[in-house]
C-alpha cells in the first residue's frame, strides 16, 4: 500500500462494488460482506474484533404491523361515530395520536422490545487506532451498517405512507377536538376522505415484507466504502487520537446493532467529548446533509459537530445542508444519541434521486457519483483535522 493520505473517492467505489450484492441478515450474501470488511480493516493494520449480539425482529417487522392494524379501526371510528358519540371518539383519538407521537422518538423502555419473540444473531465489527480514549482529545465513533435488504414498498413510498397517517391521524384527532369543544361537525364526505385516505396508507404498511433482492449499493454499502476509504487516511496519517470504526450488523431490523454496541460500551466513551459520525446512504448528487433531529417533536441529536461540520463546509466550498428525519426511516445514530454523545447522520446531497430504488433491487452502484463520495469524504477528513 502507498502513504497516499489524501481520501480518495475511487478507492472508495471500489469498495461499494465489491459490497453491492444482497447481504439480508443471516443470508449468505452478509457473510461474504463481514468477511470483506475484516479483510479490508486487517490490511489497513486496525485491531479488529468480531462482537456477535442476539436480537429480534419485533420492534422492526412485527409492532408497527400491530400499531397500524390498531389506528385502522381509530381512524375509521371518527366517520361512523365521530357526530353521535363525539367525546368517546376524541379521547380515543388523543390517545392514539400519543402512542404514534410516543413511537417516533427512541425510549429507552423499547429496547426490551429487542428480545420479545423469536432470538436472530450477527455480528457487529468493530475496528479501532489502538490509541485509548482519554480527556484530553477528542475520540471519533464512526458508525455504518452493512447489512441491506429489500421491501415491497421502497423506503420513500414507506415514508410517505408513515407521514400521510401521521397527518391524517392528527387531523382527524382536530376535527373531533373541534367537535367536543365547538360543536362544530366537518361535512361527511371530507372526513370520509382523510379518514379513507389515512386508512389506505394504514393497510398498505401491512403488505411491506422482508426480502433479500436488494444490492444495497446507497443502503448501505455507500458508507461502507467511504468509511474503509477514511478508515485507509486515519491510518496513514498516524492519527493520535482514538478512532473507532463500528459495521454494525443488523441496522434493517431496527438499528440493533448499533443499540447493542452502545448497550455494551457507552460507558467506555467520555460522552463529552466523544463524536459519533453515522454514514448512510451517501454518492448522489452535490453536497452532503447532516441529520441532526428525528422524530415529532423533534428531538436533536448534536450541537458542536453540526457547527464544525458547516465550518468544513464553508471551507471547502461543499454544500452542508441540516436535515430533520420525523418518521419512516431508522438510522444508527438514534439508539446512540439516546445515550447522550454528540451525533449526526451523514447522507447524500440528493436522496431524493435514489429514494424510490432503495430497498429495491435497482439500488446498484450506477446510482453512486465518485465526485459526491469525494465531497463527502473530504468533508470528514477536514472535520477530524479540524476537531481539536
Amino acid at each position: 500500500m502507498g502513504t497516499n493520505r489524501a481520501y480518495d473517492a475511487e478507492r472508495a467505489y471500489h469498495h461499494i462494488t465489491q459490497l453491492a450484492f444482497p447481504r439480508l441478515v443471516g443470508s449468505a450474501g452478509e457473510t461474504e460482506a463481514q468477511d470483506y470488511i475484516v479483510q479490508q480493516f486487517k490490511a489497513l493494520g486496525l485491531d479488529v474484533s468480531w462482537e456477535p449480539f442476539s436480537f429480534t425482529k419485533f420492534p422492526a417487522e412485527v409492532l408497527p404491523r400491530i400499531l397500524s392494524a390498531l389506528f385502522v379501526p381509530v381512524v375509521l371510528s371518527v366517520p361512523w361515530f365521530g357526530a353521535r358519540f363525539p367525546i368517546p371518539v376524541c379521547l380515543v383519538c388523543l390517545l392514539s395520536l400519543s402512542v404514534a407521537m410516543f413511537c417516533t422518538q427512541w425510549h429507552k423502555r423499547f429496547e426490551g422490545l429487542y428480545d420479545v419473540g423469536r432470538k436472530h444473531r450477527t455480528e457487529n465489527i468493530i475496528a479501532t487506532n489502538d490509541r485509548k480514549p482519554d480527556d484530553n482529545t477528542p475520540t471519533f465513533l464512526f458508525v455504518t451498517h452493512y447489512d441491506s435488504k429489500s421491501q415491497v414498498l421502497p423506503i420513500a413510498v414507506r415514508a410517505i405512507s408513515y407521514g400521510i397517517a401521521i397527518i391524517g391521524l392528527v387531523v382527524l384527532t382536530i376535527a373531533m377536538v373541534i367537535k367536543v369543544g365547538w360543536g362544530i361537525w366537518l361535512p361527511d364526505y371530507i372526513v370520509w376522505d382523510i379518514a379513507g385516505i389515512t386508512t389506505l396508507c394504514l393497510l398498505l404498511l401491512q403488505i411491506n415484507l422482508t426480502q433479500n433482492h436488494s444490492p444495497g449499493a446507497f443502503d448501505n454499502a455507500s458508507g461502507v466504502g467511504v468509511m474503509l476509504e477514511i478508515a485507509r487516511v486515519v491510518m496513514e496519517s498516524n492519527e493520535k487520537r482514538s478512532v473507532t470504526f463500528l459495521a454494525a450488523g443488523a441496522e434493517e431490523y431496527g438499528m440493533c446493532g448499533a443499540l447493542r454496541y452502545v448497550q455494551a460500551h457507552a460507558d467506555e466513551y467520555d460522552r463529552e467529548n466523544t463524536f459519533v459520525i453515522n454514514l448512510d446512504g451517501l454518492g448522489v448528487g452535490k453536497g452532503v446533509n447532516v441529520v441532526t433531529r428525528y422524530g415529532i417533536p423533534p428531538v436533536r441529536t448534536t450541537n458542536a459537530l453540526m457547527e464544525t461540520f458547516r465550518v468544513s463546509g464553508e471551507f471547502l466550498n461543499i454544500q452542508v445542508s441540516e436535515r430533520y428525519l420525523p418518521i419512516g426511516v431508522g438510522l444508527d445514530s438514534i439508539p446512540i444519541a439516546s445515550r447522550g454523545f454528540e451525533t449526526v447522520t451523514l447522507t447524500a446531497g440528493d436522496v431524493g434521486r435514489a429514494a424510490l430504488k432503495v430497498h429495491s433491487k435497482r439500488d446498484k452502484s450506477d446510482l453512486l457519483s465518485v465526485e459526491s463520495l469525494q465531497q463527502v469524504g473530504e468533508l470528514i477528513v477536514n472535520v477530524i483535522e479540524r476537531t481539536a
